[in-house]
């Protein structure tokens, strides 16, 4: 296999996790009715960071993931969706 191929091919899988992960967190901050700007500010984070979040620009950290579940009441595996 090329290395080529399989640069892409990891760049390929990195974006697709990342637009499952934040459609999620999206869909979960809708679902328990809050607003962003309170989200974010219980995780200390800008408005903008979490909005880069929710737009598929950036992904949390592990804590801040672990931060918004506990806030969201759910697991991080409702907000992250497994492909394997």
């Amino acid at each position: 296999m090329c290395k080529g191929y399989l640069s892409v091919r990891v760049e390929f899988i990195i974006k697709v996790m990342k637009m499952k992960l934040n459609s999620k967190i999206g869909a979960w901050i809708n679902k328990r009715g809050f607003k962003n700007n309170y989200v974010a500010k219980q995780l200390g984070v800008s408005e903008n960071t979490l909005s880069r979040w929710v737009n598929n620009k950036s992904i949390p950290s592990v804590k801040t993931l672990f931060k918004l579940a506990v806030l969201l009441d759910c697991k991080t595996d409702d907000l992250y969706e497994r492909t394997d």
